[in-house]
């Protein structure tokens, strides 16, 4: 009688815990599957309940204890697999989670749940094709699933059927209208649509932002900011980690005056990596709101007291605007992260140019627009690991053609952007230009589960397959891989953003399809700047004709490519004083509308910022010389990579790079990074006599070194050579420092 009695109040107490988990109580759940087990210790969904509450409050060790005791409990049972694979895969344990749900749909094949998250789990692992057809299962099983249709939308869109995604992501936003992780995806989702237009994209904005609107948590009382605190600018992102964003993020971060200006990250993204580092850094503060709640980040974010807010996500991962429609500071922009409106009256403003939203577009956005003077971002290459710009292996190399004798077209995008459209575009291209190859690098064409479908795409669009090289993508060979492609081809109908800046920095020419709306035009904006405004095309006709223009001689192909490198460093992309400048005074210009700021003085002395302290350029200069006298390398390393932040290129670290080599022996290693610290500052004397004394160390010819002296000084190189070899500290003098600052 009393086990009966102890069965009928567990049961009670996991009806509890089942309400508690359903409205987000869930250590009021943790509570109730403890008093369950204890009644009954072998409660199997007491063990369910309290494992992935546990899971939900992010504590991933304790929830795969729980999970894994309940499934040595309860061997075989779909509940207990899959509650645990969740965990495993949240854990990165990715294998063990997809051999277990694997497992779990082969005994229980109509268990949703496990067909649910095995479709993730290989999501994660990169296999969307099988992905694709675990999500089917789960259709199958509830059609009218929001969640389950969700998943396989992004299934569809990642093996490249953008039309059938948006439509099963339309079916899924219809039975759960309120979705905010559907109906953001659904915006991501509509870039990739062939009939996509601007008003779509507004229309659809629109309607979810009234939606978040419609949810509005209690306001704090504005707290007043001392008039002579610095302007506190405010990243809210999704993406504070090895992304696209840190390209063009890190640049702006690093320059900007730190006598007007104090910035703070706010990172809502669980990833924590080198480039997380890198962003906080650069940041006076790091504010780390991954996995909070919604309520908790709206107040995290209220009471940093931000002057201006930069959204830097848009309708994408874990959106900054679900919290930002709250108008969390009094200037709200939106940047970069999403390439359409945001339909939200709360975000006022939005950083773009005129070539990527040309004069007549601004209808199709609810916030103001702000045109930067070249590009709407600026770009350092290799953010990971910058000091690698000064490698050989990243310098540009002669075209492809020239040694192969054919053509190869290329593009390393993701296979999401291979829609219809691109491949047809492709097709086209291909065919007008017999014997010519085309490369695609993309994660995950090592397996024939990635490869293949695309390539029967391919082919049902008419492309030869024999004529295609599939390359694997891998992080160190992020530019490498542009050294075998003579032409790019963009994408449609989202173009390329910071593969295009990858691609024509790597001295590539890239053929782009501009559309009418920016997310179709991002990469015009990075060709006009380079001087290749030939290469934007209006049409599907002049896109193929470019390409087979470009082809028919490579010759003049090879001398584009060789300057290409030369203009993009010339070009407003990788003018980053110019743009930050120009980004100062319009956040001065709309915080001065809600208080003063008109005493705030920029600094006139050049520096680094970073580690939450100012470095000035004589400081920087003086700790080179000392590191280098002194032969601390991985210090002055790591000195250098801080450098690298703010200048993509800047002849101090040419110079220092060049003089560890020569102490370790690389004498003509080091004889090359002079040479690149002359190109960058090339009208500092010291410099030449060094290389002079180099070279004639190394039994070089000194002829050019005198001819560029005559041509740029009217200098002879032997009354240059009469000053005798110059040491560290001269190069590094005080005319040096008068010059830099």
């Amino acid at each position: 009688m009393k086990n009966l009695a102890n069965s009928s109040k567990a049961d009670r107490y996991i009806k509890k815990a089942e309400n508690s988990h359903a409205t987000g109580q869930f250590e009021a759940a943790i509570g109730y599957a403890e008093k369950a087990l204890k009644l009954k210790p072998r409660l199997r969904a007491a063990f369910y309940w309290h494992a992935l509450s546990l899971l939900l409050l992010h504590r991933q060790e304790d929830a795969l204890r729980v999970a894994e005791e309940g499934l040595k409990m309860h061997p075989g049972q779909p509940d207990m697999m899959t509650v645990c694979g969740r965990i495993l895969a949240t854990t990165g344990r990715l294998e063990h989670a997809r051999t277990l749900l694997q497992d779990c749909v082969a005994r229980h094949p109509r268990y949703l749940e496990a067909w649910a998250n095995y479709a993730i789990v290989l999501r994660q692992l990169g296999l969307h094709a099988d992905a694709k057809q675990a999500s089917l299962k789960a259709v199958e099983i509830a059609p009218d699933h929001p969640v389950v249709l969700a998943n396989y939308a992004n299934d569809l869109k990642d093996t490249g059927f953008a039309e059938d995604a948006i439509t099963t992501l339309r079916r899924a936003a219809a039975s759960a209208p309120t979705n905010k992780n559907i109906r953001s995806n659904l915006l991501f989702m509509l870039l990739f649509g062939d009939k996509t237009s601007a008003g779509d994209l507004l229309a659809e904005a629109g309607n979810f932002a009234r939606v978040l609107a419609r949810e509005r948590l209690p306001e704090l009382p504005v707290v007043a900011r001392p008039r002579a605190e610095r302007i506190r600018l405010g990243i809210l992102s999704n993406d504070l980690y090895r992304h696209a964003c840190a390209y063009f993020l890190i640049p702006l971060i690093a320059n900007i005056d730190r006598a007007r200006f104090e910035v703070v990250a706010l990172g809502l993204q669980s990833t924590q990596d080198t480039v997380t580092r890198k962003i906080s850094i650069y940041c006076d503060r790091y504010v780390n709101l991954a996995k909070k709640p919604e309520a908790e980040i709206v107040q995290a974010v209220r009471e940093e007291n931000i002057d201006v807010l930069i959204d830097l996500g848009g309708y994408t991962g874990i959106s900054p605007l679900h919290y930002m429609v709250y108008g969390l500071a009094p200037v709200q922009l939106t940047w970069l992260g999403y390439p359409g409106s945001t339909g939200m009256p709360a975000i006022q403003h939005r950083v773009t140019d005129r070539i990527g939203d040309p004069a007549g577009t601004e209808s199709n956005y609810t916030e103001n627009l702000l045109y930067a003077p070249g590009v709407f971002a600026v770009y350092h290459p290799l953010i990971g690991s910058p000091l690698q710009v000064y490698q050989p292996d990243y310098q540009v190399r002669e075209t492809p053609a020239l040694r192969n004798g054919f053509i190869t077209f290329g593009s390393c995008n993701n296979i999401g952007k291979l829609t219809d459209r691109t491949l047809r575009l492709w097709s086209a291209v291909l065919a007008r230009c017999p014997g010519s190859r085309l490369l695609i690098e993309a994660a995950g064409l090592d397996r024939e589960a990635v490869r293949g479908p695309l390539l029967a795409r391919m082919e049902q669009a008419g492309i030869d397959t024999q004529c295609v090289v599939c390359v694997p993508r891998e992080g160190k060979n992020q530019y490498l891989t542009y050294h075998d492609i003579d032409i790019a081809l963009d994408t449609s109908p989202v173009t390329g953003g910071t593969t295009t800046c990858d691609t024509l920095w790597m001295g590539v020419p890239l053929v782009s399809l501009a559309g009418q709306a920016f997310h179709s035009r991002m990469s015009a904006p990075f060709l006009h700047a380079v001087g290749l405004d030939g290469l934007i095309c209006n049409t599907e006709e002049a896109y193929v004709a470019m390409a087979a223009q470009l082809a028919a001689d490579p010759e003049q192909l090879n001398a584009l490519r060789l300057t290409l490198r030369h203009r993009f460093e010339k070009s407003a992309i990788a003018d980053i004083a110019g743009f930050t400048r120009w980004f100062e005074a319009q956040a001065i210009q709309l915080i001065g509308q809600h208080r003063d700021v008109s005493h705030l003085q920029p600094r006139t002395q050049d520096g680094v910022f970073c580690n939450g302290a100012w470095h000035s350029m004589e400081a920087l200069v003086l700790t080179i010389g000392l590191l280098l006298d002194e032969g601390r390398h991985f210090e002055l390393n790591g000195l250098l990579e801080n450098m690298s932040a703010k200048w993509s290129k800047h002849w101090l670290i040419a110079f220092a790079l060049g003089e560890m080599e020569q102490h370790v022996g690389n004498h003509e290693r080091a004889l090359e990074l002079l040479m690149e610290a002359i190109n960058l500052r090339p009208y500092h004397l010291p410099l030449y006599r060094l290389l002079s004394a180099r070279m004639r160390e190394g039994g070089h010819d000194t002829s050019p070194v005198a001819d560029i002296l005559q041509q740029q000084f009217c200098l002879d190189l032997a009354l240059i050579e009469s000053q005798g070899k110059p040491s560290t500290h001269e190069v590094l003098g005080i005319q040096v420092l008068e010059k830099a600052a």
